[in-house]
């Protein structure tokens, strides 16, 4: 510990590597202690969060429901959700209770993740730096939470629903084992979180000076197109209102990195002035 009360301009190589270790450690403690809280309430998380999806009742449903009887839209009221999910091992359900904790553990540490890698690169940055970075870690977690948000609402739900649905034959029965539901559950709140992190990967290439608004800007209908094929990559349906549903998002995320990369140009050049 008394390497890390050392001036950082003065730590060797060992000496930051001792450093990161701590950041760590306080990483994955906070990560247990949230998970912990989830393991003491496995029903909340599994029947009110994880299964919820699987529910008529579940808000989006009802919410799209209504849309659709104001709007006279046929095909957006999900009265019955006729399928079965089940364990094939018998360790299956205690591990997927661990698995689950541990992920919401990393969602909602999420804030605090990004805190302690700011402590740790804070040194090293200019006092201007020092002062954005504050910032940026607030737009950073927002935008996270928007994205997973976006993917448990709205692009989870329509796509195992799509899934589930889809039948081959009428002889055959509708039944899933339970990781695979999950799999497509945390794997596109995760994944959309971390999609949403454009802009912010955007700003800290821009200040690097290797991405520049007019590169961005002329790329437009490419990054069309790459938005379209991430859509169909994240959404395992490949129906249209899923791709639209989730291309168009990434669409917008582009073009705000635009405005981002537009800014940091703007700000660079007055600095030189």
């Amino acid at each position: 510990m008394a390497a890390i009360k050392k001036n950082k301009d003065e730590m060797s190589f060992m000496d930051h590597l001792e450093d990161l270790r701590w950041h760590l450690v306080r990483i994955v403690a906070v990560i247990i202690l949230f998970s912990i809280v989830f393991l003491i309430y496995p029903d909340f998380i599994f029947d009110k969060i994880i299964l919820a999806p699987k529910s008529p009742d579940f808000v989006t449903y009802k919410i799209f429901c209504d849309i659709g009887e104001r709007f006279n839209i046929g095909g957006l009221c999900y009265t019955q959700l006729d399928y079965e999910l089940f364990y094939l091992n018998l360790s299956s359900g205690f591990l997927f209770y661990i698995k689950i904790a541990f992920m919401a553990g990393f969602i909602f540490a999420f804030p605090y993740i990004l805190w302690e890698i700011w402590r740790f690169v804070k040194p090293a940055l200019h006092d201007n730096e020092k002062s954005n970075l504050g910032g940026v870690i607030i737009i950073s977690t927002l935008l996270f939470y928007v994205g997973v948000f976006f993917g448990y609402f709205l692009m989870a739900p329509f796509s195992i629903n799509f899934l589930a649905t889809f039948s081959l034959s009428d002889q055959i029965e509708n039944q899933f084992t339970f990781d695979s539901y999950l799999g497509i559950l945390t794997g596109m709140v995760l994944w959309t979180g971390v999609i949403f992190e454009i802009p912010m990967v955007a700003y800290f290439l821009a200040k690097l000076g290797l991405l520049g608004r007019e590169f961005l800007a002329n790329n437009r209908k490419y990054a069309f197109i790459v938005s379209l094929v991430l859509a169909a990559i994240i959404t395992p349906s490949g129906d249209a209102f899923s791709l639209f549903l989730v291309a168009m998002p990434l669409w917008i995320l582009y073009e705000v990195s635009i405005v981002v990369v537009m800014v940091v140009e703007k700000r660079k050049l007055k600095q030189v002035d």
